[in-house]
């Protein structure tokens, strides 16, 4: 096949003209792979002049993908109607970033690499608000909606539309988003623990890394694409498998020149991390991984700047350990605190979580269980209920209380149920200082 060659700038752009299958795809492989390799900022690939591609085309655009350094790139630009479908069909997008033209792709390309935060200046400009997204909610492992449960949300839905005349998409959306419950028009979620905390910084915070950290990888492939590199600062609080088992499946750690940096109390991070991708687990070793990933311990009690964020570590009564974490920067704080079981039996001021927690402006509290499953049954597993949560969000005043880490033995409408009694028993006990009871769910987003 015909391939064209030249360059703009320091960039390689080639412009095969034809099919790209079985017949040329390997004559096509051999230029693209000395085109990604052979220096400058990387290669460019024209297709305005490409009928169709097939897989064996693509394979070869994934052989560059894979061939090419860390720091050079790899765009495509000027797909026709029928290569579009291709490569929309394959999901390619998520392999290499497609442009309209191949001005539009040598500007991306040439774009200076943004530095790590930790080699630009100190911290980043402060923003006005901190924001809170929850990834993943559910605790002990993932629950997915059931079939049954997705037909009883659906008929109980029409149900209710009998009493409306609803006949205009306007009208469907006004009665799902003003009639409906959340219970019947949205969920709870599946996904086991992660909460990323937004500092308007270059850099990403977040806290666990159970199944809710795939979602979360996905989001940002989406909003900047592969090529663009990032710090992602992991606040873990313990190893165990929920809280962990979502990283396998975080795409940004298969993107060279990302770094992941994952903050601890606990020593052995790193070989529970390796462990769980280690054969027969799983088939992607950890070591084969491609961003850069350090492991950083905390010390409890101690704070530390990261992120432009004061982080403070507190131990937490778990099984095997596991530590909350206070999160402060102009005078707003945030306390991530999940898997620990309280079990005082007189509250009062020396409990050290009242201080951990006190005026915090969002208290995310693993409400588990019940008071009667906490204290009998369930002593010991490692979590605590409702009752001491706004028991302690009162005593340390805190602001609003987000209840996390949901039973995967409720169902949405359960989980609604210990919200409205955790409000009411709030509003029971209340001595001045209210607290605002919200429960979490996969998708949740909050600023403070």
């Amino acid at each position: 096949m015909e391939i064209g060659e030249r360059r703009h700038a320091n960039i390689v752009i080639l412009r095969p003209v034809g099919r790209i299958d079985n017949l040329t795809s390997g004559e096509f492989q051999g230029r693209l792979i000395a085109a990604v390799t052979s220096g400058g900022a990387g290669c460019i690939i024209d297709f305005a002049a490409v009928e169709f591609i097939s897989s064996a085309g693509l394979r070869a655009i994934m052989a560059a993908a894979r061939a090419k350094p860390p720091e050079r790139q790899l765009a495509v630009a000027a797909l026709n109607t029928v290569v579009s479908e291709v490569f929309r069909i394959s999901r390619f997008s998520h392999v290499v970033p497609i442009f309209g033209t191949v001005g539009e792709a040598a500007a991306a390309l040439l774009v200076p690499a943004r530095p790590h935060a930790a080699a630009q200046s100190a911290a980043a400009p402060a923003a006005a608000v901190l924001g809170v997204h929850f990834w993943g909610t559910r605790g002990s492992l993932p629950r997915p909606l059931m079939e049954h449960e997705v037909r009883a949300k659906i008929r109980e839905a029409l149900v209710a539309s009998r009493a409306y005349a609803i006949e205009t998409s306007e009208q469907i959306d006004e009665f799902i988003d003003s009639t409906l419950p959340f219970t019947l028009r949205g969920t709870y979620g599946g996904n086991t623990a992660c909460v990323q905390i937004s500092t308007g910084s270059d850099e990403f915070v977040l806290c666990d890394l159970g199944t809710g950290v795939r979602e979360f990888g996905k989001h940002v492939l989406a909003a900047h694409g592969p090529a663009r590199k990032h710090c992602y600062n992991v606040f873990q609080s313990h190893a165990h498998w929920d809280h962990i088992m979502g990283f396998p499946f975080f795409a940004p750690a298969y993107v060279p020149g990302n770094l992941i940096r994952v903050y601890g109390c606990h020593d052995m991070l790193l070989e529970a991390l390796h462990n769980q991708q280690s054969s027969p687990c799983f088939p992607v070793n950890f070591d084969t991984l491609k961003a850069t990933i350090e492991f950083i311990g905390l010390e409890p009690g101690r704070t530390t700047e990261i992120a432009g964020l004061s982080v403070t570590p507190i131990k937490q009564p778990h099984g095997g350990d596991s530590y909350g974490f206070r999160f402060s920067r102009d005078g707003k704080t945030i306390v991530y605190s999940t898997d620990c079981e309280h079990k005082f039996s007189t509250l009062d001021p020396t409990y050290p979580f009242i201080d951990f927690y006190r005026d915090a402006d969002l208290l995310i509290f693993d409400a588990m269980y019940s008071l009667a499953e906490a204290i009998s049954v369930k002593e010991d597993w490692g979590h605590s209920n409702n009752i001491i949560a706004v028991e302690l969000a009162q005593a340390a005043r805190v602001k609003r209380l987000v209840l996390f880490h949901h039973e995967p033995a409720h169902d949405d409408q359960m989980i609604a149920d210990v919200l409205a009694d955790t409000i009411r028993f709030e509003e029971l006990s209340r001595r001045g200082h209210k607290v605002e009871v919200i429960s979490a769910y996969d998708g949740l987003e909050l600023t403070i």
